[in-house]
């Protein structure tokens, strides 16, 4: 079991919880793109507490020392909230202030003097309150352009509210609407709107009145349809409408040309209107997560698309020529969808593409040529597919820096693999491969190698060239020996090399003076670790259940990892050493 027992045995040194791979697969959208600067809060549900925890003998999972955890947001003193947002207000007035900061204050209400700031007030915060509304008074805010009442318990605004006739920014995310107050459709001069994250299940028509809108969002609600007044809104630049329940989008869609980002991600919808066709100005794209098996041939039209993300549909197809049309997209998600061929037919249709996604697919073969001339595909992803080889032009996807062929039926990794120097990130897990070419030494600037579940019996000693390399990954395989280069690799931060058949750990381990994570765990003939292991001063984290380590002595291997880098540090010929 590759990751149990773990154990931190230099409590001194803090954990560094980043990843180790250059590259992040990003969501198509992070969740945060309408957040305005002005919340400076952290992302909503992240854990402010990283937590901690208690070692026992051979089981710890230390991530963050109680002493760190600290409590916040509590009051100290008498200083009621209700006294300091008075005085708050009050000081806003006599600075005549365009800026008043409520938030996280802990009230329940806002005081009628707010209307004493009528003739000054521009802005004014009340975000992650207990607010069930605002004050009728707010409406004499005459030139509020920017509310913000996120992250509050509002179901309802006063309709006093539509007298802000200025109002150009209204965020509600994070409340308990059940519907879009009426009051907010007659703020017909609102540019942004955020309603993210409630309880709205319907849009009224009446939307059509907010003419002036370029930033819509009704992400994560209850939203069943959108009405097709959405049509009228000739000014928005941005929509989003993902994690809903949408079953279709209105045809009136098309009518807001200067959309730039349309998401609809995670909802249900099993068509698109053609109408998607007039959308010219549209730049990103989000369908993941939805129920289509194909897209209008009209998507094509959207010449200025640069991001389509399509993963988890029911996708076999792609319209004719959609990558000849569409030559300013540079990004594409395919992944978990039904494509059985590679979902590109032309050699220069990814000529202008960065990354290509197609992984949980059924695809068995990559065409020859395809990515021989695409010199700017940076990423490949192609995972999880039926891959059984690689195609004889292997060797010219020279621009890749991160290529995942992981979860295939590969048996062989050509010797041209010397020829693709920039890749960064290799993943080569779960195949049957029962070799490395030696060419793979050719590869100085790789940081990520994984070769996990795969068939080896020993890795090439030309592994050793592999300078830049942090992590390597070679759990689950029928490897005997590690070769002695593997000390060359002084940049390794990261090595895996459990349920294998090692017999020893090479003692140039010593040399590795940057490693964090050792997971050598499960090795059924593994009797002894080198005294040289106690050498690695970063060492934080080693996994060796499933060793006998017959030659340590028993109070050692009882006591667990922590214990046994006691006995290799303190009774061995490197004792001195510091």
């Amino acid at each position: 079991m590759a990751m149990k027992k773990l154990e931190k045995f230099f409590p001194g040194r803090q954990e560094d919880s980043k990843n180790t791979s250059p590259f992040v697969s990003p969501e198509y959208d992070n969740g945060e793109r309408d957040s305005p600067e002005f919340t400076r809060k952290p992302r909503f549900n992240e854990s402010a507490d990283a937590g901690g925890g208690g070692a026992t003998k051979k089981t710890v999972v230390v991530i963050e020392d109680d002493k760190q955890r600290k409590t916040t947001g509590k009051k100290k003193g008498n200083t009621g909230p209700v006294s300091d947002v008075k005085r708050k207000i009050t000081k806003a007035k006599e600075d005549k202030s365009a800026v008043l900061d409520l938030s996280r204050m802990d009230i329940a209400s806002i005081p009628m003097g707010i209307r004493e700031l009528s003739s000054q007030l521009e802005e004014l915060y009340l975000y992650s309150n207990r607010l069930t509304t605002v004050p009728s008074e707010t409406g004499m805010l005459s030139k509020l352009k920017t509310l913000a009442l996120q992250e509050n318990v509002i179901t309802s605004l006063p309709d006093e509210l539509r007298k802000l006739s200025a109002l150009k920014v209204l965020d509600l995310r994070h409340n308990k609407l059940k519907e879009i107050p009426d009051v907010v459709y007659a703020l017909t001069s609102l540019q942004t709107l955020y309603l993210r994250f409630n309880k709205i299940s319907i849009v009224s028509m009446r939307l059509e009145n907010l003419l002036n809108l370029t930033t819509l969002s009704l992400r994560e609600n209850k939203i069943k349809e959108l009405p097709s007044a959405i049509g009228a809104l000739t000014q928005l630049l941005l929509l989003d409408a993902s994690h809903n329940h949408l079953e279709f989008i209105p045809e009136e869609i098309g009518n807001c040309v200067n959309l730039t980002t349309l998401d609809v991600q995670h909802n249900n919808l099993t068509k698109l209107p053609s109408s998607v066709g007039n959308l010219t100005q549209l730049k990103r794209f989000g369908l993941r997560y939805n129920k289509l098996s194909e897209l209008p041939a009209e998507i094509v039209l959207c010449v200025h698309l640069e991001e389509l993300s399509l993963e988890n549909n029911a996708i076999v197809a792609l319209p004719q020529d959609l990558y000849g049309c569409l030559i300013k997209l540079c990004s594409v998600q395919l992944s978990r969808n039904s494509f059985e061929t590679f979902p590109v037919s032309q050699p220069d249709h990814l000529s202008h593409m960065n990354s290509l996604n197609i992984e949980h697919n059924s695809i068995t073969k990559i065409p020859h040529g395809i990515l021989s001339k695409a010199p700017a595909v940076t990423s490949l992803v192609i995972s999880h597919n039926q891959l059984a080889t690689l195609p004889l032009d292997f060797g010219t996807w020279i621009g890749l820096r991160e290529l995942d062929l992981g979860s295939n039926q590969l048996q062989v990794l050509p010797e041209d693999i010397q020829k693709l120097v920039k890749l960064e990130r290799l993943v080569l897990s779960n195949n049957l491969l029962r070799h490395l070419p030696k060419g793979i030494c050719a590869l100085r600037e790789l940081q990520v190698l994984e070769l996990d579940g795969n068939r080896l019996e020993s890795l090439v000693s030309e592994i050793s060239y592999l300078r830049s390399l942090k992590r390597l990954n070679v759990q689950s395989n029928r490897i005997t020996y590690l070769p002695r280069g593997l000390g060359l690799l002084l940049s390794l931060e990261h090595l895996s090399a459990g349920e294998n058949n090692l017999m020893e750990i090479p003692t140039e381990i010593g040399s590795l003076e940057n490693l964090e994570e050792l997971y050598i765990n499960d090795n059924p003939n593994l009797q002894n670790l080198p005294y040289e292991l106690a050498l690695c001063k970063r060492l934080a984290l080693m996994s060796v259940e499933g060793c006998p380590l017959g030659r340590l002595p028993l109070h050692a291997v009882e006591g667990g990892p922590s214990a046994i880098i006691q006995h290799l540090k303190y009774d061995s010929p490197y004792k001195g050493v510091r």
